[in-house]
């Protein structure tokens, strides 16, 4: 055993820096090694424009991890075809030739794909947020991109929960520069191709730990070789993820330099976390040569097992989770974008819609404008009888006009019949000792009222005369009529008879008139 405090490494990190688990950094490599290693020419790509399926529901799978690349096309989740690119793709022209190799070897024509990605580009880091609320550390998180994207490039990043060893939040935070995921976006967009997803290697592998690799409360160590790397990854099995590294080198031939940095993981795990790791499973193209190397350096009492797993079963794992996993790093970009399709889509249904309703206008407007012209050309062929018919009409209008005037002359226009209904009203009260001699009414049109002059006898002497007649004169002020009498022109005169054995009789004379009040 390698004492925890002695631990020094040559790899670099996948998931941390120090307090994560133990520093690495990449060998030195030999310059036949690098020859070796180094890829053959690239062959010229062939035409991006393909034929697609807006029908396909079919979903390409990549898997490119350190150099190596794998695709798989799944539908309803299930493996249909596979294939894997001969020659290491280490940089985005390789990649985008073993994409079109790929995309011409499955007959691929769908639009959706994802991808599982390990690259020198892709970082992974360690960060611990003070113990406080989950907004809180988000914050905390956000602050620290902030500072990193002031001293490097805007990223693209995602964080992960891991298990603390103290009383703080831990998460495992992704970066993808923002530029390489341009360009690898960009080469997908090329292709007609719909990048949904993009995980890193720890979460499939953080997938398989349920009961059959990890016992319940027991720990367990996968190292996966993933193309020119191995990923080791520490976890429970209700999922939990303790630490996850990248060690630089393959299981043949860095089997030793392997099984020496999985002991120090394990020791990292025991010193860290305080969980005892007893058993390591081996993933990725691992052989009874390493596995053996592996139980050497970690010792004996440890269990060692190799464990069926490729590129394709960490694809088929992938395809069952959904674009929003929360560690998928443009779940963010997938939302908005989403957000734009359907406010665009509403743009553009909201542009049919005001389309569709001007031609309903135009064509309401077209057929009112034919109906009215075929009522035109009617009335054009009828135009001699309508000219009949309106002459006709204006005759008895005329007609009917002359015979409305003549009512109204009759019965609106003349005066009411005041006169012979005063002469009425006066028989009635008039006293039976007088007579009447004279009776003139007359319209006055300046004052608009009417006005009446009588003349009679009264039998009599004077004061009886005057009496009779202040009566009379008080009976028609209070009759219905209201009349007013000119008091200035009211004259008795007294009428002396021929024959003196006759009662003396007094000759009146009032004038007046009947006013509103």
């Amino acid at each position: 055993m390698i004492p925890v405090d002695s631990i020094t490494s040559d790899v670099t990190p996948v998931a941390g820096v120090a307090d994560a688990g133990p520093a690495s950094a990449r060998p030195a490599t030999t310059q036949a090694e690098a020859a070796a290693s180094a890829s053959p020419p690239v062959a010229a790509r062939p035409s991006l424009s393909r034929a697609i399926s807006w029908r396909s529901r079919d979903i390409l799978g990549l898997a490119w991890l350190h150099g190596a690349f794998h695709a798989a096309v799944f539908r309803r989740q299930t493996l249909v075809a596979s294939w894997a690119s001969p020659v290491r793709v280490p940089g985005l022209e390789d990649f985008e030739t073993a994409l079109d190799a790929a995309i011409a070897a499955l007959k691929f024509d769908g639009t959706e794909a994802f991808l599982v990605l390990e690259h020198d580009e892709f970082a992974h880091q360690a960060e611990h947020a003070p113990p406080f609320s989950e907004s809180a550390a988000r914050a905390y998180l956000r602050g620290r991109i902030a500072r990193h994207e002031k001293d490097h490039e805007p990223v693209l990043w995602v964080s992960q929960r891991m298990v603390s060893a103290r009383q703080e939040a831990a998460f495992l935070l992704h970066l993808l520069p923002s530029g390489f995921h341009g360009r690898l976006n960009g080469s997908m967009l090329e292709r007609r191709l719909d990048l949904t997803r993009i995980l890193p290697l720890v979460v499939p592998l953080q997938l398989m730990l349920d009961a059959t690799l990890a016992p319940k409360d027991q720990p367990v160590l996968l190292a996966a070789e993933a193309g020119d790397a191995t990923t080791v990854m520490a976890g429970r099995s209700d999922g939990q993820l303790l630490f996850a590294r990248t060690l630089m080198g393959r299981w043949s031939p860095d089997a030793a330099r392997i099984g020496v940095e999985a002991n120090r993981s394990v020791l990292y795990a025991k010193q860290q976390f305080g969980a005892a790791i007893d058993r390591i499973y081996l993933l990725g193209g691992a052989d009874e040569a390493a596995r053996a190397e592996i139980q050497a350096k970690c010792g004996a009492e440890k269990t060692v097992a190799l464990q069926p797993a490729t590129p394709l079963d960490w694809l088929q794992a992938v395809a069952k989770l959904s674009p929003r996993h929360p560690v998928n790093l443009v779940a963010g970009q997938l939302g908005r974008k989403r957000r734009q399709q359907f406010l665009r889509r509403v743009l553009l249904g909201g542009c049919w819609l005001g389309f569709a309703l001007m031609a309903l206008n135009l064509w309401s407007r077209g057929q009112a404008w034919r109906q009215e012209q075929r009522h035109f050309d009617a009335l054009k062929a009828n135009a001699a009888a309508l000219r009949a018919d309106r002459d006709r009409l204006r005759r008895r209008n005329a007609e009917v006009a002359r015979h409305r005037a003549l009512i109204h002359a009759v019965s609106d226009e003349r005066l009411p019949a005041v006169p012979a209904k005063f002469l009425a009203f006066l028989g009635a009260i008039f006293p039976a000792t007088a007579q009447l001699t004279g009776f003139e009414t007359k319209w006055e049109p300046t004052t608009g009222a009417w006005t009446f002059r009588l003349e009679g006898l009264i039998e009599g002497d004077d004061e009886t005369a005057r009496e009779t007649l202040a009566a009379f004169q008080a009976a028609l002020a209070k009759s219905p009529l209201r009349a007013r009498f000119n008091d200035a022109a009211r004259r008795i005169v007294p009428v002396r008879s021929a024959d003196a054995a006759l009662p003396t009789t007094q000759r009146f004379g009032v004038e007046g008139g009947f006013f509103e009040n």
